[in-house]
């Protein structure tokens, strides 16, 4: 609800801006006008190529989602086909960017031993 009340309160500032540049540029003769609003459109031209760089972004990008950490994970061994897991295990985790520190020793031994201390990211089933 504000936001619709401050959209409607901008649109009437601008129509009041508008209304009094027209009356103002009428009232000193259409020659000067002409000249007046070359400049002033130049400067509001210069204005509007550098306010993304001059004003704070309002984060209205993307966005993104916090990360899955695996952090000081410590030692995983496997053996016997086993599994050892000491960092994450995510499921439909690929949205989501990935950050590994500090990952500790993975030792996997034997056939279809798996053996993970950072992040493993599996389908849905």
């Amino acid at each position: 609800m504000p936001d619709r009340r401050w959209r409607w309160a901008g649109r009437a500032l601008f129509a009041v801006i508008v209304v009094a540049l027209v009356a103002y540029l009428a009232r000193v003769g259409w020659d000067e006008a002409d000249k007046r609003a070359s400049s002033i459109g130049a400067v509001l031209a210069l204005l509007a190529l550098g306010a993304p760089y001059l004003l704070p972004s309002t984060g209205g990008g993307a966005v993104v989602p916090e990360p899955e950490r695996a952090e000081d994970t410590g030692t995983a061994e496997a053996t016997g086909g086993g599994q050892a897991n000491t960092g994450v295990d995510s499921v439909d985790g690929a949205e989501r960017p990935a950050q590994v520190i500090r990952s500790g020793d993975a030792r996997a031994d034997g056939p279809g031993s798996v053996a993970n201390t950072g992040i493993v990211r599996r389908p849905r089933s």
